[in-house]
C-alpha cells in the first residue's frame, strides 16, 4: 500500500463511526495525532495530508493546529458532496455556507464554458481556478495589483505544466483588470540560448550600440527596451548565468539601463517581470537576485490535480480536437477512464499528445463519413489498451467515472471554449490531405493505414520536444523496434568507441517503426550523393553494415542498400548530436554494495547520466582498486575529464596518479553523500560547468561535509572580505567576520577588505601571501575557495558555514566564549544605537537575546538570523515606547486560537528577561510580539 493510500485509509478509519457532535468538538485529526497513530514521521504525514486536500479527498480545517477530515464524512454528517474550496477556518463556518448543488463535470464544463462569454477575467477562466490554482491565482493578482507598479513573480513547476500558459494569462489579466494598456507589449525569453555568451546575452536583453562590438552595424533595443510598459518572461531562468543575474537585479533596483556600448546615456524602461523554472531557485540562483523577485508562484502537477479537474481538462482537449476535425465527437466514458487511469503524465502536454493520437485514429477510421466521430476504446494507443487490460478488477472501479460523466459524451464543433485555439499545425488536415493524394496514385488502404499511423507517430514525437522516458516513449512506437535499436546501440558503441544517450534510441526505434510499417522505399538519393557519403562517414557507414546484418539476423527482414544509407545519415545526425560532452562522475565507496546503492538512487531521481560506481570490498587490494578506477575513469572520459566522488581520503590521493598515467583531467571531491551525487549529477545533467567548477561548486554547497584535500601552506590564514566600494559597509562587515573567528577560534585569522571592482586586481596578491580560506561579500570572486553571500551571513546559515570553514584546520578556542549570534547581536546593536532615545541600547540587546534564546528553547524554535533580528528589533521598540509612556500600538483583530496559546510563555520569558528596567507593557503589545514571533517561526 502506498504511503499516501495509508494515511488516507488511517483518517477515514478514526472517522468514518464517529458521531456529528464528535465531529465538529474536534474539527479532525491534527498531522501529529495521525502521525503517531500510524507509525510515520509528522513531515510525511504532512505531505501526504496536503496532497489529499489537492485532490478534494480531505478538507483542510485551519485551526491550532491545522486538523484533516475526509470528505466522505463532511458528505455523511452536512451532506455536502462539494466545496468550492477545500481549505476553511472551521467546520461551523463550513456548514453555514450555502453551497451550489454538485454537478457532473460535464455539465460542469458546459456552464463555465458558456459564463465565459459574460465574464472576460482571464485568470478565471483556467480549469482549476476555484480549485488546484487557486492559491496560483490570487498570488498573481496580489502581485499585479501591489502599489505602485506591481511586484516580479517566479514561477515554479515541472515541465509541461503550464507555467508559459499562466504567465500569458497573468498578461491577458494585467490587460483586463486596466492594470496595463491595452497595447502592452508581452515579450518572452528563453535564457538557455545564450547561458555561455554574458556578451550576446547582455546585448539580447538591454540592446547594443551601433560599433559595440564586430558585427554590429547599427544600434538596436533590447528586450528590455521593447517590454517597456509590459511584462518580460524570463523563461528557464535557472539556465541564466550569474553575469545576467546581477545585470537585471541592478535594472530592477533601478528602472534604469544602458545599451551594450553606451556609457553615458541612462535608459529608462518600466517592466513587470516574470520567472520560470522547473529547479530549486534557492540551490540555482543568486541569493541577491531572488530577493527582488519576492513573489514565488508553484503551478501544480497534473498527478497533484483532483480527478473533477483532469476530467475537465481531458474534456477541453477533445473539445480542441472538434475544431480542427471540423466535426463532433462522441466518446464512449470507458476512453476517459483508460486515458485517466494512466499515472505516467508528467504534464498536460503529455494528456495531450495521447488524446490527439486517439482522436486522429478515430477521425481515421472515420475517414468518408460526414457524420458524428465515434471515439471508441480501440482508437487508444495500443499500450494503453494492453496497459488497461493488466489493471485488476478493483482498480478498474475506483476509475469508474460513472458520478462524474454519463455512459456516451457527445462533444459538438459549436460548444463554447473555455480558452482560444493554439497555433500549432492542423495535423488532421495534414492527413486528410494526404491519404486523398495516396488514393489518387492507387495506394491500397492498408498502406495509407500504414503510412498515416506512421507520420502521425513523428508528429507526436515532434510535439514533445524534450526527452522522453521509456515507457512514454514505448506508447508510440512497437516495443519490437526499441528493442532493436537498443541492440544496434551496443554495436555502434563498441565500433565507434563512443557513448550514445537515449537519443539513439528514440530516433532509431521511429526509424525501424517507419521502416518495418513501410516496407522498402524507392532509391530517392542520386549515386553520386550515395558514393560521397561512403567517402565522407566511412565509419558509420561500416557500422550500417553491421546493423543491416543484425537487423537480418533479428527479423529476417532483408534490409535494401538504400536503407544502409539513410542509417548511416541517421548515425552520423545522432553522433554530432552527442557532440555535447558531459563531465564523468565516478562514485567510489567501501563496501561491497555502498556506491552502487547510493548511485541507484541518484539515477532513479534524476535518470541517466554519464555515472558510474565502483565499489571497494575490504578484502579487495587498494592496487586492484586503482586499476578498476583507472579502467572507469577511461570509460567515463567524454573529453571534459572526471570527478571521483569519494567516501575516504585515502582513494583521493589517486587523483594525480590517475590523471598522470590515463592523460585525463581528474578531480576528486571527499565524504560523498547521496544528496552530494544528487547534487553533482543534476549539475553535470542540466548545468555547462568545466570540471573545476563543479568541484568547487559542491564544496562550496556542502562544505559542512567535505575536508579540504589540499594540504596546509604553511602562509597565515586569511578572509576576505568584499563591497561594492572597498570602504564603508565592507569596514562593517570585516568587523562581522572578525567577531565571529574571535568566537570560533583563538587563531589570530586576518580579514582583508577589497573592492568588488577591483577584485581581480586585489585578490591575487593577497593569494600569493597568505592562504585564503573563505571569501564573504556582495560578489562572488573568481577563486577556488568557499563563497558566503552578505545575505546569507545576515539572513540565513552564513555565520555557521563560515565557523565551520574557521574550524576545519585549527582548535576550538581555549576559552568558549558566549555562543550568542555575532552577526545578529551586531545588526541589532546597530539598529538600536541608531533608534532608541530613552534606554541604552547594548543592555537591552543582550536582554532580549537571552529573551529569544529562552523562547527558542522552550518552544523549540530555529529562527533564522533575519528572523531572530525582527523579534529582537520589535520587541526594542515597545520597550522603548513604554519606557517614555508613548502610545502603545493598538491590536484591533481578535486573538487567534495559536496567538493565546503562545502568550503565557511569550509574556512569561519576556518578564523574567526584562525584569531589570522595571517596565510594565500593555496587553496590546504582548499580543503584537507574540504575532512577531509567529510569523517569523513559519
Amino acid at each position: 500500500m502506498k504511503r499516501i493510500d495509508k494515511v488516507y485509509q488511517g483518517l477515514v478509519t478514526k472517522w468514518q463511526a464517529a458521531t456529528k457532535e464528535e465531529v465538529l468538538a474536534k474539527q479532525g485529526s491534527a498531522a501529529k495525532e495521525l502521525a503517531a497513530e500510524l507509525g510515520l514521521t509528522r513531515a510525511n504525514t504532512s505531505l501526504e495530508l496536503n496532497k489529499l486536500v489537492r485532490q478534494a479527498q480531505v478538507v483542510k480545517i485551519k485551526t491550532f493546529p491545522v486538523r484533516y477530515l475526509p470528505m466522505i464524512v463532511i458528505e455523511q454528517h452536512f451532506g455536502l458532496k462539494q466545496l468550492d474550496y477545500y481549505e476553511v477556518a472551521s467546520l461551523t463556518a463550513l456548514t453555514k455556507k450555502p453551497v451550489k448543488p454538485t454537478a457532473k463535470p460535464e455539465q460542469a464544463i458546459k456552464e463555465a464554458a458558456s459564463e465565459q462569454v459574460n465574464q472576460a477575467d482571464p485568470l478565471e477562466s483556467m480549469i482549476g481556478y476555484r480549485g488546484s490554482l487557486h492559491n496560483a491565482v490570487s498570488q498573481a493578482k496580489a502581485a499585479l495589483m501591489y502599489p505602485p507598479h506591481g511586484l516580479h513573480m517566479m514561477l515554479l513547476g515541472q515541465t509541461g505544466v503550464g507555467k508559459t500558459y499562466f504567465a500569458n494569462k497573468i498578461y491577458a489579466y494585467a490587460k483586463f483588470a486596466q492594470i496595463l494598456k491595452e497595447d502592452a507589449p508581452f515579450v518572452s525569453f528563453n535564457c538557455a540560448d545564450y547561458y555561455n555568451n554574458p556578451q550576446l546575452l547582455m546585448a539580447t536583453l538591454f540592446g547594443h550600440a551601433k560599433g559595440a562590438y564586430t558585427g554590429a552595424d547599427q544600434e538596436k533595443s533590447g528586450l528590455v527596451e521593447q517590454a517597456n510598459g509590459g511584462i518580460l518572461l524570463l523563461d528557464e531562468v535557472h539556465r541564466l548565468p550569474p553575469e545576467g543575474q546581477e545585470m537585471l537585479f541592478y535594472f530592477i533596483d533601478n528602472g534604469v539601463f544602458n545599451r551594450l556600448g553606451e556609457s553615458q546615456k541612462k535608459r529608462h524602461a518600466q517592466v513587470l517581470i516574470i520567472c520560470a523554472t522547473t529547479e530549486n531557485p534557492d540551490s540555482a540562483m543568486l541569493a541577491t537576485f531572488l530577493r527582488r523577485i519576492p513573489m514565488s508562484i508553484t503551478i501544480p502537477a497534473l498527478d497533484e490535480r483532483p480527478i473533477t479537474e483532469r476530467i475537465e481538462l481531458a474534456h477541453f482537449l477533445f473539445q480542441t480536437e472538434t475544431k480542427r476535425i471540423k466535426r463532433a465527437l462522441s466518446v464512449k466514458r470507458s476512453v476517459f477512464e483508460i486515458i485517466l487511469n494512466e499515472d505516467n503524465y508528467g504534464n498536460v502536454g503529455q494528456l495531450k499528445s495521447q488524446i490527439q493520437l486517439t482522436c486522429a485514429q478515430a477521425f481515421l477510421n472515420s475517414m468518408g463519413e460526414k457524420t458524428t466521430i465515434s471515439v471508441t476504446d480501440n482508437d487508444l494507443p495500443e499500450k494503453l489498451r494492453q496497459s488497461w487490460l493488466a489493471v485488476s478488477r478493483a482498480e478498474r472501479k475506483q476509475s469508474d467515472l460513472s458520478r462524474y460523466l454519463k455512459s456516451q459524451i457527445l462533444i459538438e464543433v459549436g460548444q463554447p471554449s473555455l480558452d482560444k485555439l493554439d497555433n500549432e499545425e492542423n495535423i488532421y488536415s495534414t492527413i486528410e490531405t494526404k491519404v486523398h493524394k495516396l488514393r489518387a496514385e492507387g495506394i491500397n488502404e492498408k498502406e495509407i493505414h500504414q503510412y498515416i499511423m506512421t507520420d502521425l507517430h513523428l508528429h507526436i514525437k515532434n510535439f514533445f520536444k524534450q526527452e522522453i522516458n521509456e515507457e512514454n516513449f514505448s506508447k508510440f512506437v512497437d516495443p519490437a523496434a526499441i528493442k532493436l535499436a537498443e541492440k544496434l546501440k551496443l554495436i555502434a558503441e563498441e565500433e565507434m568507441d563512443l557513448r550514445f544517450d537515449a537519443s539513439f534510441i528514440h530516433y532509431f526505434s521511429l526509424h525501424l517503426d517507419a521502416f518495418f510499417k513501410r516496407g522498402s522505399k524507392n532509391d530517392l538519393l542520386m549515386s553520386a550523393e550515395i558514393e560521397n557519403i561512403k567517402r565522407e562517414h566511412g565509419l558509420e557507414y561500416q557500422v550500417a553494415k553491421l546493423f543491416q546484418t543484425e537487423i537480418l539476423k533479428e527479423t529476417g527482414t532483408a534490409i535494401p542498400d538504400i536503407e544502409v544509407i539513410y542509417l548511416t545519415m541517421l548515425l552520423t545526425s545522432i553522433e554530432s548530436m552527442s557532440a555535447t560532452k558531459k563531465i564523468g562522475l565516478l562514485v567510489v565507496a567501501h563496501g561491497n554494495s555502498t556506491a552502487t546503492s547510493m548511485v541507484n538512487v541518484a539515477t532513479e531521481l534524476l535518470g541517466k547520466g554519464n555515472i558510474d560506481a565502483l565499489d571497494m570490498p575490504l578484502t579487495v587490494s587498494p592496487s586492484t582498486i586503482y586499476e578498476q578506477m583507472k579502467a572507469k575513469v577511461r570509460e567515463l572520459n567524454q573529453g571534459k575529464g572526471v570527478l571521483l566522488l569519494v567516501d575516504m581520503g585515502s582513494l583521493g590521493m589517486f587523483t594525480q596518479k590517475l590523471a598522470v598515467e590515463t592523460g585525463i583531467p581528474v578531480r576528486a571531491v571527499q565524504n560523498v553523500t547521496t544528496s552530494i551525487i544528487l547534487e553533482a549529477l543534476r549539475k553535470v545533467n542540466y548545468i555547462d560547468m568545466d570540471l573545476n567548477s563543479l568541484a568547487n561548486q559542491l564544496r562550496r554547497d556542502f562544505i559542512k561535509n567535505f575536508a579540504v584535500q589540499e594540504k596546509s601552506t604553511g602562509k597565515k590564514r586569511a578572509i576576505v572580505s568584499i563591497c561594492m566600494t572597498g570602504s564603508g559597509t565592507a569596514l562593517k562587515l570585516k568587523k562581522l567576520i572578525e567577531g565571529i573567528i574571535r568566537k570560533t577560534t583563538t587563531e589570530n585569522i586576518e580579514v582583508k577588505t577589497v573592492s568588488a571592482l577591483k577584485m581581480s586586481e586585489s585578490i591575487p596578491p593577497l593569494a600569493k601571501e597568505y592562504e585564503l580560506i573563505a571569501t564573504v561579500g556582495t560578489k562572488e570572486p573568481s577563486v577556488a575557495v568557499p563563497f558566503i553571500s552578505l545575505e546569507d551571513l545576515i539572513a540565513s546559515n552564513g555565520e555557521a558555514r563560515l565557523e565551520a570553514i574557521i574550524r576545519q584546520q585549527t582548535p576550538p578556542a581555549k576559552e568558549k566564549q558566549s555562543q550568542s549570534n555575532v552577526v545578529v547581536s551586531q545588526m541589532c546593536e546597530d539598529i538600536l544605537n541608531e533608534h532608541l532615545v530613552y534606554l541604552n541600547p547594548r543592555p537591552v540587546n543582550q536582554m532580549l537575546q537571552n529573551w529569544l534564546e529562552d523562547l527558542s528553547r522552550r518552544l523549540k524554535l530555529e529562527l533564522s538570523n533575519s528572523q531572530q533580528i525582527a523579534c529582537i528589533v520589535h520587541t526594542a521598540f515597545a520597550l522603548e515606547r513604554a519606557s517614555h509612556q508613548q502610545p502603545s500600538l493598538n491590536y484591533d483583530e481578535t486573538p487567534s486560537p495559536e496567538l493565546l496559546e503562545l502568550l503565557p510563555v511569550v509574556k512569561q520569558t519576556l518578564d523574567h528577561a526584562v525584569s531589570s528596567l522595571k517596565l510594565t507593557l500593555p496587553q496590546d503589545e504582548y499580543y503584537f510580539i507574540v504575532e512577531t514571533v509567529i510569523d517569523n517561526q513559519r
